[in-house]
């Protein structure tokens, strides 16, 4: 698949964890980029890709408090897009204390929430890049397990950055 080009219309691809990772990213790719804390005033921006990512993934979501209230174990990092029209992506993570074990000696677990990159600024390297500022964040804060959920579309980026298998099987029930 080639590069779409800014002009081009959005592609019906998904959005979760950019596909550009799947090949080599050329001169565009992560190098080239730079990710950055996002800033207040930037939670629509944020949600906006999250929402597109969720909207790939498990169909139409509604609008929720979700971002409304983070603290500061919570952290987005963001890529702005090249055209100055609001971010090209992201990458949400935060952590929590669990009891020290022996997959986690300190008990600090990290989540990686989401990945999503606006479909215009696809097959850029830009998920390359705010996963790395994320996990980058995750060890300055001596998190020592980080879990994510993987979509098919963001799997081989993750193992890449060195996400392996779990050796639990995990299980969940939701509330309806």
């Amino acid at each position: 698949m080639s590069d779409p080009s800014p002009s081009s219309p959005p592609a019906a691809v998904p959005t979760s964890a950019d596909q550009a990772d799947r090949g080599d990213p050329g001169p565009t790719g992560a190098g080239a980029v730079k990710a950055r804390r996002a800033q207040p005033g930037e939670e629509a921006e944020v949600a906006r890709l999250r929402g597109l990512m969720s909207a790939t993934l498990f169909g139409p979501q509604e609008d929720g408090p979700w971002f409304a209230d983070p603290d500061a174990h919570t952290v987005a990092f963001v890529i702005d897009a090249p055209d100055g029209q609001g971010l090209a992506a992201s990458a949400i993570g935060t952590f929590f204390e669990r009891l020290p074990g022996p997959r986690s000696p300190n008990g600090t677990v990290g989540y990686v929430y989401g990945v999503s990159t606006d479909p215009r600024w696809q097959r850029r390297g830009y998920s390359r890049a705010a996963m790395t500022a994320l996990l980058e964040w995750f060890d300055q804060h001596g998190v020592s397990r980080i879990e994510l959920h993987a979509s098919e579309f963001g799997e081989e980026l993750y193992r890449q950055l060195g996400f392996t298998d779990s050796v639990a099987k995990a299980l969940v029930r939701h509330r309806h």
